[in-house]
């Protein structure tokens, strides 16, 4: 039973801006921009809005009280605590909105252009923009509002059927509670929620370029361009088991994983509101016990806690269309940090990374020059030989970082990656750098120490290059055909997908995909155009 949802939002955005000529040769523009992106809602209220951390839970009584009869030493019986549930969008008391929207977003730019003679001229600029939040970027939190009715054929492991093809559900479809559970919602399960106090994020840009003319018809550029991100929303787990019972050791801690794993009384067994979830077993592993929240699996929800910085020099060459020809040229040497996720989830804040965005290289080349072949008076030669006009593209790009996960490392960083020539898809990298590779040492409940990402450690790059020839041919006065003969990946040059990066895989280090643009493809064509 899946609910349909009725979202809206609105954005306002006001702006004040003016440019002076403070001379022949100076310019500045300044302004400042005002935008309100409100909270979504939902037609019917069909969605959970917050998590009510001081509320007693509706089982926090006969929990309590189960729990005190078998406790575990880490946990005295008055530590034992089961606060806290879901709301609802405007049910009881909360706002219909999913979260209060935030007014204070101002963001001032400010540029200026100074010619500094004749064929230069210098340009620079900064501003804030803001990121967007509303209907079109995300959806409501329908928990409730959906319902899945389990198909269960046997009770006893197919010695006898309850259920059959003409009644696969003797005990019908179960209904969609809606927010008719209250605190009860999703107890025993994993859950996830809208902040009440939702801070926006924004970017600030700065550049700064030169500019210059040169013979024939072309134009060169330098530009140096920064970006930096701040209350960028990360997913947090605020139910993460607390960090003094995670292990601390660089190889797999079988002691401490038995601790948290061992299986002790659930207090919840009994309780109808688990019935369906892991809880509801007799025994549960010890970690879930130490939770700040036990009655719940992992929950989550956004913080403004995140961040990125972008660094890029820019180079880009321009030849206008003249005597039959133009090409186009940009390079760009970059780099992208950031820090929108955590390593572990009680780590105080993100991690500070190199980004899956990340390209330090990036080079393109694009033309058309029309042969320059003159008319004969052959008018037959004429119409294979002349009017032809070729045109071609060229990328070129670094690949994205790769990472390994939560596994063992005892071996050195830089003796990982292989030199470009080096890399092939049967080993992209050097699997034998000192990967722990036996699955039973794989490491488990412990503190991650490894990076998500490694700036040296890529996958394949962009290297593809697109061609083709058209040729037009005059008919009539009015009326002219086009011939068209098109190659995409012209070379045929493959790009690798990924390389498997799990150290406990047979197929660990080898590339087992291809991705992108493909492999060569022609189009032949003609238009007729009138």
């Amino acid at each position: 039973v899946n609910s349909t949802a009725a979202e809206q939002s609105s954005f306002l955005g006001l702006f004040f801006q003016d440019d002076w000529k403070l001379s022949r040769k100076l310019t500045i523009n300044v302004g400042i921009r005002w935008e309100y992106d409100s909270a979504i809602t939902e037609r019917h209220n069909r969605s959970l809005r917050s998590f009510d951390f001081a509320a007693a839970s509706p089982i926090s009584a006969a929990a309590l009280a189960n729990y005190s009869r078998s406790p575990i030493p880490e946990l005295p019986t008055n530590q034992f605590k089961t606060v806290g549930g879901l709301t609802f969008a405007g049910v009881g008391g909360e706002p219909r909105t999913l979260w209060n929207g935030d007014r204070n977003n101002f963001a001032p730019r400010f540029g200026f252009a100074y010619q500094l003679n004749q064929k230069t001229v210098i340009r620079s600029g900064y501003g804030i923009f803001y990121v967007q939040s509303g209907a079109d970027r995300q959806g409501v939190n329908q928990g409730g509002f959906n319902q899945t009715t389990n198909l269960i054929p046997s009770n006893d492991n197919g010695q006898t059927f309850r259920a059959t093809l003409s009644n696969p559900f003797p005990d019908g479809i179960e209904p969609a509670p809606g927010s008719s559970q209250g605190l009860n919602t999703f107890l025993g399960r994993g859950i996830s929620f809208f902040r009440d106090d939702r801070k926006i994020g924004y970017q600030q840009r700065w550049s700064f370029s030169v500019q210059r003319s040169l013979p024939g018809r072309s134009v060169l550029e330098l530009q140096y361009v920064g970006n930096r991100g701040t209350g960028l929303e990360v997913s947090t787990d605020i139910n993460a088991i607390p960090v003094q019972y995670l292990s601390p050791s660089p190889v797999r801690d079988q002691p401490g994983i038995d601790f948290l794993t061992a299986q002790v009384n659930s207090p919840f067994a009994s309780l109808p509101q688990f019935a369906g979830t892991g809880l509801a077993n007799v025994r549960i592993a010890r970690s879930q016990l130490l939770r700040p929240f036990p009655h719940f699996g992992d929950i989550t929800n956004n913080q403004p806690a995140g961040s990125s910085w972008y660094h890029g020099l820019q180079v880009a060459f321009e030849k206008r269309m003249s005597h039959g020809f133009t090409v186009q040229m940009a390079y760009t040497w970059s780099k992208f940090m950031e820090a929108t996720a955590y390593l572990n989830a009680t780590d105080p804040r993100p991690e500070h990374v190199i980004s899956d965005l990340d390209f330090p290289q990036r080079f393109t080349i694009s033309g058309i020059w029309e042969l320059p072949i003159k008319k004969t008076r052959n008018r037959f030669v004429d119409l294979f030989v002349t009017g032809w006009q070729l045109q071609a593209l060229y990328e070129g790009q670094s690949g994205e970082p790769l990472g390994f996960g939560n596994v063992a490392f005892n071996g050195t960083l830089a003796n990982i990656a292989y030199p470009v020539k080096e890399r092939f898809p049967t080993r992209w990298f050097n699997i034998d750098a000192g990967f722990e590779r036996d699955p039973a040492k794989a490491l488990a409940n412990n503190l991650r120490t490894l990076s998500t990402r490694f700036a040296s450690v890529r996958a394949d790059g962009i290297n593809n290059l697109d061609a083709s020839m058209f040729k037009n041919l005059k008919v009539t006065e009015k009326v002219t055909a086009q011939f068209r003969f098109e190659t995409y990946n012209t070379a045929n040059h493959v790009q690798f997908a990924a390389p498997n990066t799990n150290p406990v895989s047979t197929a660990f280090g080898t590339v087992t995909a291809e991705k992108g643009h493909g492999q060569r493809q022609v189009t032949f064509g003609a238009k007729l155009l009138f």
